[in-house]
């Protein structure tokens, strides 16, 4: 049972106050939280996931309460680069070596749908996402085995299943697109980061922008909806130069952009030994400004902290997106989620959130591919970690962490889920947002505004400041005990 809801702004030794917090924090890098929300992953330490209760579970309340189930795939595999990992990725992956590495890989993930079938057979799924490593390393007539995989196991219900398959631009072909089209994809979304030559090179990547304007042209004329991925703070990055790149982007006819700021973190080689090359966090929110700025003034709406579309589309086309930050849904119980995500394969993450009487699970599946296998080479659910959401303070606050991506909190949907009003909750962090501009508080809303919107993740880590301390403090007194 979850525990009642108890204020998470009580004062304490160790918390700063919003405004002194606001002030040690806002010219330091964050790191966005768009896929894993809060806790992060770091304090997930449950080891032993009853999958089938969860899934079980799951099944008594759909009778209740209907959910949407999305599906996310991963590909472990990514082209080895120098520095490796691109530089910059904090994603787990391993080198690519050749086509058996996937042949094997696709035998492994159909074995991993047979574990969870009792559970799963046959439900209907919103969107589809295939992530990585890298998508699209896969030849064509691989991608037809790929998606029969997720139809054996699912219903896709023809044009109302978004089925996005993510890659970067040299590895598309017109060959290898009309393959993912004929296989059920519907969208294609481009992991670009940096059109210029030079600024792509620091990553050790090998793409051209004519590659990328290729891979764009392709997906036009084959009716396949397409996304593109651009990063800003790059190493040695100038506003004109990223300026320069949206341009290109929206001038190739690119109705969805994901703009956001680089993470910067870990063992990268951005962070190792380009750090100093980084644009100060001020040159940063000047980007931000400006690539809004320019959107706005192109014909594109804000419709997430990174997220933008294009005015005027007959309806979005980011569905897997929208369905990870609007989890909760209206009807008889409002605070009951909705919206759940199955993460199948290599470090496929997922979230089954429940309602009042158990909050669910978030776990993430084994991020080394020879872990991935031995699990399922034994039998067992590949699974290495996770998260129950047994106090009620941090399922709220991973949904506050996504209404804020979505720049905005619902102050009657906050409150069906806490029993308090989000804006008595949180009144001294509020006060002082709405001091610098980065706040609108309305009866009906909490809306993030100006450069509030930049920085979000600040607001996410200052909201949270007390339960992390606690869950901290729990991880470090479990690791000595």
């Amino acid at each position: 049972m979850t525990t009642a809801a108890a204020p998470l702004m009580a004062s304490g030794p160790h918390r700063l106050s919003a405004r002194a917090y606001i002030g040690a924090h806002r010219e330091r890098r964050h790191s966005n939280r768009v896929l894993h929300g809060h806790p992060s992953p770091v304090l997930w330490r449950h080891t032993d996931i009853p999958v089938p209760a969860v899934l079980r579970a799951r099944a008594s309340d759909l009778d209740q309460a209907p959910k949407r189930l999305n599906l996310y795939v991963a590909t472990p595999y990514c082209l080895p680069t120098n520095p490796d990992r691109c530089g910059f990725c904090l994603f787990p992956s391993e080198i690519y070596e050749g086509r058996p590495q996937l042949d094997r890989y696709l035998g492994y993930l159909e074995r991993e749908g047979e574990l969870y079938r009792p559970f799963l057979e046959g439900s209907p799924l919103t969107s589809v996402y295939f992530g990585g490593g890298t998508s699209n390393l896969y030849r064509a007539d691989q991608y037809a085995r790929l998606l029969l995989g997720v139809r054996n196991l699912f219903t896709v219900q023809g044009g109302d299943t978004e089925v996005t398959l993510e890659g970067i631009p040299q590895l598309f072909t017109f060959e290898k697109l009309d393959a993912m089209r004929t296989a059920g994809c519907t969208r294609i979304s481009i992991g670009v980061q940096q059109l210029e030559d030079d600024m792509i090179a620091m990553s050790g990547r090998k793409q051209k922008a004519a590659q990328v304007f290729d891979a764009i042209a392709w997906c036009h004329r084959l009716g396949l909806a397409v996304s593109v991925d651009l990063i800003f703070g790059w190493p040695r990055q100038t506003t004109t130069r990223m300026l320069r790149d949206l341009r290109a982007i929206v001038d190739a006819g690119v109705d969805h952009l994901t703009h956001y700021e680089l993470n910067v973190g870990g063992r990268t080689d951005f962070a190792l030994n380009r750090r100093h090359e980084l644009p100060a966090v001020a040159e940063t929110l000047e980007m931000y400004r400006t690539g809004r700025d320019f959107l706005c003034e192109n014909g594109y709406r804000q419709v997430t902290t990174y997220d933008w579309e294009r005015v005027g589309r007959p309806r979005s086309e980011l569905l897997y997106e929208d369905e990870w930050r609007h989890r909760l849904g209206t009807g008889p119980d409002p605070s009951a989620t909705r919206s759940q995500t199955w993460g199948w394969g290599f470090a496929g993450i997922s979230h089954f959130f429940g309602g009042r009487a158990d909050r669910g699970w978030t776990y993430i599946n084994h991020a080394r591919v020879a872990d991935y296998f031995e699990a399922l080479d034994a039998g067992r659910f590949p699974i290495e970690r996770g998260f129950h959401y047994v106090d009620e303070a941090d399922f709220r606050l991973t949904m506050l962490f996504q209404m804020l991506i979505s720049m905005g909190v619902d102050r009657a949907l906050y409150a069906s889920i806490s029993d308090v009003d989000v804006v008595d909750e949180f009144r001294e962090i509020w006060d002082a947002m709405v001091e610098l501009g980065w706040v609108r508080v309305t009866p009906e809303r909490v809306e993030l505004i100006s450069d509030g919107v930049f920085y979000t993740p600040l607001v996410q880590s200052l909201v949270a400041q007390n339960r992390v301390l606690e869950l901290r403090r729990g991880v470090f007194a479990g690791a000595r005990s």
